[in-house]
């Protein structure tokens, strides 16, 4: 019986297709994050600002930081209307995180002052500055409390944070309470105070200088000094805003003023009143 070729088949090759049905899938490239939007309130931004931004703050931080909170919340509220005269919702929410950043650099800004190297008995006559000043302030709430002109001279005298200020703030009182010594036998305040308050402000000088000089506390004040009249630059577009948006509806308008603004401003008025009618019986008296 001849013998039969057996030819084994062997498999073919498989087409490209079916070679890479058998791979895993490439996957998608990713797209790129896209780059993050400029952020007024980081550091970079505050300090690229021109160099008038990094001047002491005019009022409170405390009291900034809560107009400013106070602020967007009712521009948020509003924020139809605002929509239609060009401030935006993004605006609006820098408002926001403006308040926030001021809050935590002025607390930063804190830590660092505290961290200056100053000796047990320079901290002892800083607290001890601190103290007298509130005392002196608080003694002219009360005992000129009917005095305009006064009232607007303190709160120019308190505003202000660090220990340069407190030096200045209780020469400033010292002169105060000469114009006003009247008024020292309805309060607690002696003359042994107003005496203290000018040794303490010559002794702290060298005190003063340190906290200056320190690398750390200075980056800290200017940053926050640097948030501050950001903020207070886009505080004041949304307050004109909201008075020309509710410029029909006077009670909503006047919620767009800043309330400590407006009663510094109040009180110098009456200062400047008082100045010219006290001015009046000495010109007559010339005459």
């Amino acid at each position: 019986m001849p013998l039969t070729r057996t030819v084994k088949s062997t498999p073919g090759p498989t087409s490209s297709r079916t070679r890479s049905s058998s791979k895993t899938p490439a996957p998608k490239p990713t797209k790129r994050a896209a780059a993050p939007a400029h952020d007024p309130t980081r550091d970079e931004a505050l300090l690229a600002l021109g160099p008038t931004y990094a001047a002491a703050p005019d009022m409170p931080v405390s009291v900034a930081e809560r107009e400013l909170t106070s602020l967007s919340r009712l521009a948020h509220a509003q924020q139809a209307r605002f929509s239609r005269i060009g401030i935006t919702a993004d605006k609006v929410d820098l408002l926001a995180r403006f308040a926030r950043r001021l809050g935590a650099l002025e607390k930063a800004w804190q830590r660092a002052r505290g961290a200056v190297k100053l000796t047990a008995a320079q901290r002892k006559l800083r607290d001890e500055a601190e103290a007298l000043d509130a005392k002196l302030v608080a003694g002219g709430r009360w005992g000129c409390r009917n005095d305009a002109a006064a009232q607007a001279e303190l709160s120019r005298i308190a505003d202000g944070s660090g220990l340069a200020d407190t030096i200045q703030d209780l020469r400033d009182l010292v002169d105060f309470w000469s114009d006003h010594e009247s008024a020292l036998g309805v309060t607690d305040i002696t003359r042994k105070d107003l005496e203290r308050a000018r040794a303490l402000a010559d002794a702290l000088e060298e005190a003063a200088a340190n906290e200056a000089s320190d690398a750390s506390a200075a980056r800290a004040l200017e940053l926050r000094n640097r948030c501050f009249w950001a903020a207070d630059e886009l505080a004041k577009d949304v307050r004109e805003g909201g008075r020309y948006a509710f410029r029909d509806q006077p009670k909503i308008a006047a919620r767009f003023v800043s309330r400590h603004r407006a009663t510094l401003n109040r009180r110098s008025r009456l200062k400047s009143k008082k100045a010219k009618a006290d001015a009046l019986p000495e010109q007559a008296a010339v005459i």
